[in-house]
């Protein structure tokens, strides 16, 4: 590299340390002189423990989210090898959207390990502002309006680094106006004090790790047909490919066949639905939205009974019966 080009490059580096530094050390909300009340010019919000006295119903449904365990959940600092995998980081602790821009890929940052994807990254914007559904001009914050924080390309910085935005796009949902928030972030009222009622979005975040979420994205069913077992799914409520987002998740349907004595055979996987790794062989087998999947499997002769079964994968090394599997769907059908 010439003397011209190493010069340059320090630069570049300087100038994002300097963008990025004060997301990245700024811990105690406070800034300048040391301003920590909100209302004074200095003030920073750089923790979401600020936020919490005046917003403690939706700090209590944060808590406990995937969101706020983005960078703690064992589960994944298994599959991202503890972050050594750095693709990973930048989404599962990530500085504020707006540092990098709405819709861009975000940065991460080095700070509150503990609060994974939190106030800060959604609504604080890169130059102190707070972003909100409602402009609140008398809040200790003055959260205001702004389209891009209501849009979908505040999901899409860190949810279509696996396309699952642009799944979205394409969907019967999108065409619907039904959005990420409609089905992640669904209306709930919080009681306030004085009896006050308010209605928002929950932060609960439900997704992969929800038994009834997961219910609810698919639809099951097998029987036999000219001497095979005929299975289909159909992703009728999903507003994206089922399975989407990491690459890990994975949608099996399993099958066995039982004879005259009531012997049961091994289950065995009749289809994988699943995004493979970028290392691996073989194609994207996810479900679109909307659409469905019909299998076939020739049944052994003497089989008067089949048991079918539908596994959603937290991992694709996941067996059933384990934490990391959910049975969404069960049949056993009768060969006539």
């Amino acid at each position: 590299m010439t003397l011209r080009l190493r010069v340059v490059a320090a630069l570049a580096f300087v100038a994002l340390a300097g963008v990025t530094g004060a997301w990245l050390f700024q811990g105690d909300g406070t800034a300048g002189g040391g301003a920590s009340q909100p209302g004074d010019a200095r003030f920073r919000w750089t923790n979401s423990e600020q936020c919490r006295d005046c917003h403690r119903a939706v700090w209590d449904e944060w808590q406990g989210s995937h969101h706020q365990i983005s960078y703690l959940n064992p589960e994944v600092r298994k599959l991202s090898d503890d972050f050594r995998n750095k693709e990973c980081q930048a989404c599962h602790l990530p500085q504020p959207i707006d540092v990098t821009g709405f819709g861009q890929r975000a940065l991460p940052r080095l700070t509150r390990p503990d609060q994974g994807v939190d106030c800060i990254t959604c609504h604080v914007g890169r130059s102190g502002e707070v972003f909100a559904a409602h402009d609140v001009p008398t809040a200790p914050c003055r959260p205001r309006t702004d389209p891009r924080f209501v849009s979908m390309s505040l999901c899409e910085s860190c949810h279509n680094q696996h396309q699952t935005t642009d799944q979205w796009r394409a969907s019967p949902s999108a065409k619907q106006d039904v959005d990420c928030n409609d089905c992640h972030m669904p209306d709930v009222e919080r009681s306030l004090a004085g009896g006050v009622v308010r209605k928002g979005r929950g932060h609960g975040y439900p997704g992969a790790h929800d038994a009834a979420m997961l219910g609810k994205a698919s639809e099951f069913d097998a029987r036999i047909e000219g001497g095979e077992l005929v299975a289909v799914l159909a992703n009728t409520g999903a507003g994206h490919n089922f399975p989407t987002e990491e690459r890990h998740r994975a949608v099996d349907v399993v099958w066995r066949a039982i004879d005259a004595q009531g012997q049961a055979g091994e289950w065995s996987r009749a289809f994988r639905f699943r995004q493979p790794y970028r290392e691996e062989p073989g194609e994207n087998t996810q479900l679109p939205a909307g659409e469905r999947k019909e299998l076939r499997v020739a049944l052994p002769p003497g089989t008067v009974k089949v048991g079918v079964r539908l596994w959603y994968r937290l991992n694709p090394y996941a067996v059933d019966g384990d934490a990391a599997s959910t049975l969404l769907a069960e049949r056993e059908v009768i060969v006539p």
